[in-house]
């Protein structure tokens, strides 16, 4: 029993780490690419699906959905921390309390839903693993969306890009045909998630506006 414990407890010191890493990766990445990307795919590095999807794999790693969140959460939360960092030492300035506020709601949110989403994609049975990968490819397609319907035309690069990853995720993800069209039907009711979600983020961030 106790040597099983300390593998248990070593595993989750491996996956804490893996989160912390993946989450400074992500924060740092997305700020050089704000910077960096031409204008007609910087949206790519403007985006939430991404972040989204690291929270997918990196919950996709753990043992149980409770710690699948805790590290989703953790992920996103450094990826904001490394992010701001990268801000202000390139350019002088920090984050205001309403833009905080708001992606940090967004980072608790997308690290307890897609965390546990990425641990049900390796462990759950079929039907819930296909329901988790219809969830992460709705996120891009929704997202894909949003760009049209918002930054269009300016986005439509970006637009195709994540329109095309989001179709293909079930494909990749998938592990047989009937996985697969499981996976494709699920992306029909996940997508009202992830509206949802859209319209949360907008509100709160308009909110956060007429507040300051």
């Amino acid at each position: 029993m106790a040597a099983g414990r300390r593998v248990v407890i070593r595993d989750d010191r491996r996956i804490l780490l893996i989160a912390v890493g993946a989450g400074l990766a992500l924060g740092v990445l997305t700020q050089l690419g704000q910077r960096l990307l031409p204008d007609a795919v910087e949206p790519v590095a403007n985006a939430i699906s991404p972040w989204l999807a690291v929270a997918f794999f990196v919950g996709s790693r753990t043992r149980t959905p409770r710690v699948a969140a805790l590290c989703g959460w953790i992920a996103l939360v450094l990826a904001l921390v490394a992010y701001y960092a990268m801000v202000w030492l390139q350019l002088g300035y920090g984050a205001s309390s309403s833009s905080l506020v708001l992606w940090t709601v967004a980072a608790l949110a997308g690290g307890v839903v897609f965390g546990p989403a990425g641990w049900a994609w390796r462990h759950a049975n079929p039907p819930a693993a296909a329901a988790a990968i219809g969830l992460l490819a709705a996120a891009f397609i929704a997202e894909a969306v949003y760009l049209n319907v918002v930054l269009q035309p300016e986005a439509k690069p970006a637009t195709v890009i994540f329109a095309t990853v989001g179709l293909l995720i079930p494909l990749v993800l998938g592990t047989s045909a009937r996985h697969r069209l499981l996976a494709y039907l699920a992306i029909v009711p996940a997508l009202v998630l992830a509206t949802a979600g859209y319209v949360a983020l907008l509100v709160l961030g308009l909110v956060g506006l007429a507040g300051t």
